[in-house]
Order: structure tokens, then C-alpha cells, then sequence
């Protein structure tokens, strides 16, 4: 009977250690899938609300938050706690659990969130929610510092973590870590870029303060075109970048032609019009990232037009881009609604019968349309940017509402 039992024993121990191996490697292959998905995110916080979800999952627990050091701040943020409906949660290192673990280093797992008086309860009295288990664990990046911390709460059908638990968020941790990192470089090289490119849009907007601001009008204006054509993501930046920088061959335009308050003759507006072919060489020569190469046509192609009458190719419409359709637009809707030296600010209505009779020839009745459509965003758009605006400089500026002669030259030629 002895052996009977040993025998016994031995066979539910070894069911079990099977078991564990079972679920362990089942656990191991869930987290593989996870690493390989978490690799190919590179925006930061569709990559923590990835990391949220998963680890939520993979421990079985009601919600999780993760949290990214700030060490110019010394706080731990998060824009992504599961189940919260919080936004941004920022709070000091070392204060509370989840600093205490950015603070430390060290992995913190209790039963009783409110035994431990690092836990602050006010959010759950905020919210009605009530926090037992909690699972706090570092995210330790190359250098072996804490980049981020890990919150996993409420063990389903349990009143804690296990130690299987950490071991789990710790193989997790490790490529976590590795993920992030890549987010925040590519995140630091996009900021770096754009900084650039805002950089290179106000030393163009410095050399005239007839101009000033016009760039980033331009942009805005054409983003709110754009978004009213339906544009998102990668395309709306492809023209935030594209509005910033139409204008850049200016920059090789002396001060006597860009800044002649008086009409234009022929020779003057010949040697003007070359910016727009300037534009697309002088772009030429940064490295855009590969989805955002369009940009320098982008630009280069705004004075192009619909009948194929425009500059710097006399491009046909077909060829000639959307979002350079778009960016046309909204240099003429600038070009117009601002004031310069020599002409008032037109009002909007004015300005939509002059854009109408446009639509066709010289810009996209397509986008004609949207600029209507997108009336109200456009209104409010332009009222947020009149600080912007040029001071008036010259008395002879008046509230007349008819297109001046330069006005007439601009507009025929495809904007300012």
C-alpha cells in the first residue's frame, strides 16, 4: 500500500511538473508573439497601450499601467492606464508605488494595495474603482537604468500575483524595454526633423515682415483643407511639411524684388517666379524620411496649374500632386485674407468668390469645394492666426475690397 502511494504521489507530481512546463511554454510563445508585434510599433503611445494590453492579458489581471520616465522632469508619465479613462498621469520619482519602483529599481507585489501606505487611494475614490493586488515591476533599458515601470492590477481569481507572474512581466520587461527605447529614438529623430523644417519656414517668413507668418499660415490653412478632403495621418504630415516649406526658394530672392511694395514689371515677376523651381532644388538636398520624399514636389509644385499655365514646369493637372492642389489653396486663401503692404485684408466672403473663380483654370475645383465645406475651421483658423499677421506699414492700405494690381499678378500666377 506504501508503494501503491508513492507510486501515486509520483504521478501527480509529475502531472504537474508537465502541466507547468506546458503552461510555461504556452505562456513563452505568447510572450514571443507579443515581442514580435511590439517591434514593429515605433509610435510611442500606441506602443505603451500595445504593452498595456498584452501584459494585462498574459497575467490575467482587470488593468495595467505603463509608465515612462521623465528624467528632465525626474517624474514617471503615462498616457495609457487601461480602464481609467484618465489622460496624462504624471507624478514625482519616488513618490507613491509606481515611483518608488522608478526610484528603486525594485519589483513591488502585495496582496493589500491600501496596507501599504506608499498607495494612494484618491483615484479610486475619484472613481469608484477599488485596487487590491498590485504588481509593480521596472523596465530597465541598455545602460541599466529604469526607463519605465510597469502596473498590472487585480489578479483575476486570485488575491495576489505569483512569483510565475514576475517571472512572466520579466521576460516581457526585457524586450518592453528594447521597444521603447526604439519609439523614443525615432520620436527624438522626427521632433529633431520637424524642428528643422519650422526652422527653415522662419528665417524665409523673417526676411519680409510683409510675409511674416504667412508659412505658418499656410499650413494651417492647408491642413484644414486637407483634413476637409479626407487626409489623415502620414498625409496630413506630408503636408504640415509641404505648407512650412513652399516657399524656401525665396531665400535665393534679393531684398529689392521680395520686398518691392509696388507692382511687379515682367522681368521682376520672371526672376519671383523662379523660387518655386529653387524650392524643389534646395529641398533636394535634405534626407526626408522615406514615407515623407513627396514633400519637396509637394512644394515645389504649389504655383502649378490646373489648365497648365503654371510655374515652374507648366505641369498638366494630372501630374500635378493633391496635397501641391491643396497647398496652391491655401497660399491663395493667405495671400488674400492677409493684409500687405499693398492691399487690406480681404474679408472671407471676398475671398471665396475670388478663390471660386479661380476653381478650374488655375486651382482644383475639388478643392475649391473643400476650402467651402471647411468654411467654419477655416473661419476659426484664421481668426487664431491674425496675431500673426504683418503690421501695416503703409498708409495708403485701405478697406477697399477689389483685387489690387499685384494682387491680380499673384492670383493669376497661382498665390504669393
Amino acid at each position: 500500500m506504501p508503494d501503491e502511494r508513492r507510486r501515486a504521489e509520483r504521478r501527480i507530481k509529475a502531472r504537474r511538473t508537465s502541466d507547468r512546463r506546458a503552461t510555461t511554454g504556452a505562456r513563452l510563445d505568447v510572450i514571443l508573439d507579443v515581442t514580435r508585434r511590439l517591434m514593429s510599433i515605433t509610435d510611442l503611445d500606441a506602443l505603451l497601450r500595445d504593452m498595456a494590453e498584452a501584459t494585462t492579458r498574459l497575467l490575467d489581471a482587470d488593468r495595467a499601467t505603463i509608465f515612462i520616465v521623465d528624467r528632465d522632469r525626474n517624474e514617471i508619465w503615462s498616457r495609457v492606464a487601461l480602464g481609467t479613462g484618465s489622460g496624462e498621469i504624471r507624478q514625482p520619482v519616488g513618490v507613491g508605488i509606481a515611483g518608488s519602483v522608478a526610484a528603486s529599481g525594485e519589483t513591488i507585489n502585495i496582496p493589500d494595495a491600501y496596507a501599504d501606505p506608499r498607495f494612494n487611494p484618491e483615484p479610486d475614490k475619484k472613481s469608484g474603482y477599488h485596487t487590491q493586488s498590485l504588481l509593480t515591476f521596472p523596465m530597465t533599458g541598455q545602460n541599466g537604468r529604469v526607463i519605465g515601470v510597469f502596473q498590472v492590477v487585480n489578479k483575476k481569481g486570485s488575491d495576489h500575483f505569483s512569483s510565475d507572474d514576475e517571472d512572466t512581466l520579466a521576460s516581457l520587461g526585457a524586450s518592453a524595454a528594447v521597444a521603447v527605447e526604439n519609439a523614443q529614438l525615432v520620436a527624438e529623430q522626427r521632433r529633431l526633423w520637424e524642428t528643422l523644417i519650422e526652422t527653415l519656414a522662419v528665417t524665409i517668413d523673417a526676411r519680409d515682415q510683409q510675409t511674416a507668418g504667412h508659412s505658418q499660415r499656410v499650413t494651417r490653412y492647408a491642413e484644414v483643407i486637407g483634413r476637409g478632403m479626407g487626409l489623415a495621418g502620414i498625409e496630413l504630415e506630408k503636408l504640415r511639411a509641404a505648407g512650412l516649406l513652399h516657399d524656401y526658394g525665396k531665400i535665393a530672392v534679393r531684398d529689392q524684388y521680395l520686398q518691392k511694395p509696388g507692382k511687379l514689371d515682367d522681368n521682376e515677376f520672371a526672376y519671383m517666379k523662379a523660387h518655386a523651381e529653387k524650392t524643389g532644388e534646395f529641398l533636394a538636398h535634405i534626407e526626408f524620411p522615406h514615407d515623407m520624399r513627396e514633400v519637396p514636389v509637394i512644394a515645389a509644385q504649389h504655383h502649378e496649374r490646373m489648365d497648365g499655365k503654371g510655374y515652374p514646369r507648366g505641369l498638366p493637372a494630372e501630374r500635378i500632386l493633391l496635397g501641391a492642389r491643396i497647398v496652391a489653396a491655401a497660399d491663395v486663401f493667405d495671400a488674400l485674407t492677409a493684409p500687405r503692404y499693398y492691399k487690406p485684408a480681404y474679408t472671407l466672403e471676398k475671398t471665396l468668390e475670388l478663390m471660386d473663380a479661380m476653381a478650374g483654370d488655375h486651382l482644383d475645383p475639388a478643392v475649391v469645394a473643400a476650402v467651402h465645406t471647411s468654411r467654419k475651421d477655416l473661419e476659426w483658423t484664421l481668426e487664431s492666426m491674425k496675431h500673426t499677421w504683418p503690421k501695416p506699414q503703409d498708409e495708403r492700405v485701405t478697406a477697399e475690397t477689389g483685387l489690387s494690381e499685384r494682387d491680380q499678378a499673384a492670383t493669376k500666377a497661382g498665390g504669393a
